[in-house]
């Protein structure tokens, strides 16, 4: 990637990358795609405050359908000032903050031990235990950036 395209990526107000859709659709599709991707948007925000909700696949499902559907929709998610950080950083395979790293951590773990608490089931408790090690490896192996460059 060059410089030129680097300090673009890096402005707050850029286009999204270019989806793999074959243009905008018309009629009642659009419409469905629209309602699903503002669904996702809403689970995704959702997920910004619960830990058990995920967030980036929600964002990345919106993204997708907002790349069929509105153009307009899609470069204001990749845009928005709480949630174009989250879907930026995973596209552009950047990495984490830092403290989005110890927010992310800190979250799963007391939503996981609160779950693990609450369930009748020792295999269920193993599982989630098993399912959240392995998120945080994945989350501690992932690149680190400056809180400025994100």
């Amino acid at each position: 990637m060059s410089d030129e395209e680097e300090k673009r990526l890096a402005t707050p107000d850029i286009e999204p990358p270019k989806m793999a859709a074959r243009g905008i659709v018309r009629g009642p599709l659009r419409y469905l795609l629209i309602a699903v991707g503002s669904l996702a948007v809403v689970a995704g925000t959702i997920g910004v405050f619960l830990p058990l909700i995920p967030t980036v696949p929600f964002l990345l499902l919106a993204t997708f359908c907002f790349s069929r559907s509105s153009a307009r929709m899609q470069i204001w998610l990749f845009n928005n000032r709480l949630l174009g950080p989250y879907l930026r950083n995973y596209l552009q395979r950047k990495g984490l903050t830092r403290r989005q790293l110890l927010t992310s951590l800190l979250s799963m773990w007391a939503g996981i031990a609160l779950a693990i608490y609450l369930a009748p089931v020792l295999a269920i408790k193993i599982g989630l235990g098993v399912i959240c090690a392995c998120v945080t490896v994945h989350l501690l192996r992932m690149k680190r950036i400056d809180e400025g460059l994100q």
